[in-house]
């Protein structure tokens, strides 16, 4: 059984997923909301350069902090941390069950990347409804008529008036948004397979100087018996007790862990590669989960018709509407998360409480 504080390597995952999805959310609301309302504005031009700067400081002083850029706060947080929450441990149950490589000991790329496509779609059918909510409250003022209160109201007032088809607009992008988590995590992992990778061998070449430098140590190049799976070196029983002895062992585990800025490097980079790969599917899930505006001359029937209408009023970048406060927001939010991630996820492994006698 694998080191684990629950007890479940997938509950400290969600743990940690919740975690880090909790404080980012907290912290970038705001640019999550500026964001959003670049998203649903169907009119032709795109934001100018500096749009997302005036946009703040516009809904501050006309809708102030908390009825203005915090305002729809609650299903976002709500959305966040539980998609944050299942996703990983989904994510890491289902990697649990599928054969590593036995040459590497590890999964490959493509198995991160099904484990992600089908963890991110299962997650986006239940918090679907969430998001919806999102998105209605943040596209509107608290005092615009027939606007949701908080998310309890407006989970009710959608399900009486639209039932609970309403409940699951903009699921279809949505869907295919999965492809954004898909590679998102088949680059962060393969990011940090290939970091953890250069330290392993750093070490195991370290650990044969220091090894070699001790007296009465032989070490033997010839394949050898348990020791070599415990250190990856080859060497005889009583060479083996002998270091388990001088402690040199306890290092075995040092490039498991990366530092802060190597986090922070794989998760911004990672983030960055798969926005701009998925990033109209946003546009597409929030122009369809807005309240229906007649007034506003648009209205959308489906995906397709969505898509038309874009192409056909705003061109090509009418796709990509709100990627700036979007970029803004994800670069330092993916960072937030993925590093409480990572912490949680460490704690978990240091603070284990099962799985020790493995």
């Amino acid at each position: 059984m694998p080191k684990s504080y629950t007890g479940s390597v997938a509950t400290d995952q969600a743990l940690a997923g919740f975690s880090g999805g909790a404080v980012s959310t907290i912290f970038l609301h705001p640019l999550d909301l500026i964001k959003t309302r670049f998203q649903v504005n169907a009119s032709q031009a795109a934001p100018r350069i500096g749009g997302t700067l005036r946009s703040f400081q516009q809904i501050y002083r006309s809708e102030g902090f908390r009825n203005g850029l915090y305002r729809g706060l609650t299903p976002n947080f709500a959305g966040a941390t539980v998609s944050w929450g299942l996703y990983f441990y989904l994510y890491a149950g289902i990697k649990a069950q599928m054969p590593v490589d036995p040459s590497t000991g590890r999964l490959g790329p493509s198995q991160h990347m099904v484990a992600s496509t089908l963890g991110g779609a299962l997650t986006a059918v239940v918090t679907n409804p969430l998001w919806v909510i999102k998105t209605r409250m943040c596209t509107t003022k608290k005092s615009t008529p027939g606007a949701y209160q908080n998310l309890a109201q407006g989970l009710v007032t959608l399900v009486r008036a639209e039932g609970v088809q309403g409940l699951y607009r903009g699921i279809v992008p949505a869907l295919f948004g999965v492809s954004h988590g898909a590679i998102q995590f088949m680059a962060y992992e393969q990011l940090k397979y290939w970091r953890q990778e250069v330290k392993k061998k750093r070490w195991e070449k370290q650990f044969l100087e220091e090894v070699r430098g001790m007296s009465n140590v032989p070490i033997q190049e010839t394949a050898a018996a348990r020791p070599s799976d415990v250190t990856g070196v080859s060497m005889d029983p009583k060479t083996f007790e002998k270091l388990r002895e001088s402690r040199l062992l306890e290092k075995k585990h040092d490039w498991e862990t990366l530092s802060t800025i190597e986090y922070l490097c794989m998760a911004a980079s990672s983030k960055v590669t798969a926005t701009v790969a998925t990033y109209p599917y946003q546009v597409l899930r929030s122009r369809l989960q807005m309240m229906s505006n007649p007034q506003s001359g648009v209205v959308y029937t489906g995906v397709m018709d969505c898509i038309r209408k874009i192409r056909r009023a705003e061109g090509l970048l009418g796709f990509y509407k709100g990627v700036a406060p979007n970029v803004i927001r994800v670069l330092p939010g993916t960072c937030i998360t993925f590093l409480v991630y990572e912490t949680v996820s460490a704690w978990c492994r240091n603070h284990a409480r099962y799985g020790l006698d493995e």
